[in-house]
């Protein structure tokens, strides 16, 4: 997903992206830096998804028929097996 930036420095969250962390208008995330890439969690803590370490760990709190798991799982292994021989 990209997003743009907007003339006061905003970002907004797609509703799927937001049903994914588990957060609502008015809500607080934390941002975390790592490297070039930026990590956007619920301050809840009750996000279906985040990492431990560099593990991808499922909290159970992903809302029925959410496919986020499916999703970064998926995306976890492109990241893994780029530039891999085929």
């Amino acid at each position: 997903m990209k997003a743009t930036i907007d003339q006061d420095g905003r970002i907004a969250l797609d509703k799927d992206i937001q049903q994914q962390l588990g957060v609502h208008p008015g809500d607080e995330v934390v941002l975390e830096p790592r490297g070039r890439e930026l990590i956007i969690k619920a301050a809840n803590g009750t996000t279906g998804l985040c990492y431990e370490g560099n593990v991808l760990v499922h909290r159970d709190a992903c809302p029925p028929g959410s496919d986020a798991l499916r999703e970064d799982r998926d995306e976890r292994m492109r990241q893994l097996t780029q530039g891999l021989p085929q």
